[in-house]
């Protein structure tokens, strides 16, 4: 599975994912936020690391009522996206990977 597939797939289940990567920060440059409006949840935290990042949401996820069998599926591209966004943040740039709003 791909980083946007995994995002898709828990906003079509109801879970916001947004991922930030601030160049700006010299350490903890990943913001990770998950909200679910259906469970009244949200949950934001800073890590170093977009793996770091992906273990909060599917730790945060597991918790949350509904079907995540998918949940664990491994992420084929982490490690290029990681990269990708790690160069543009050494750059000053700051990026967010995020999706369209949840279905209702």
């Amino acid at each position: 599975m791909l980083l946007a597939d995994f995002v898709e797939l828990a906003e079509m289940a109801g879970a916001r994912v947004w991922l930030k990567m601030d160049g700006e920060r010299a350490t903890h440059r990943w913001t990770v936020i998950i909200s679910s409006e259906q469970a009244g949840f949200r949950h934001r935290r800073d890590v170093n690391r977009l793996d770091h990042a992906l273990k909060i949401v599917r730790d945060e996820l597991a918790k949350l009522p509904g079907n995540w069998s998918w949940l664990y599926e491994p992420i084929d591209d982490l490690n290029e996206v990681a990269e990708f966004y790690e160069e543009r943040g050494r750059a000053g740039e700051i990026v967010v990977i995020d999706g369209p709003e949840p279905l209702r």
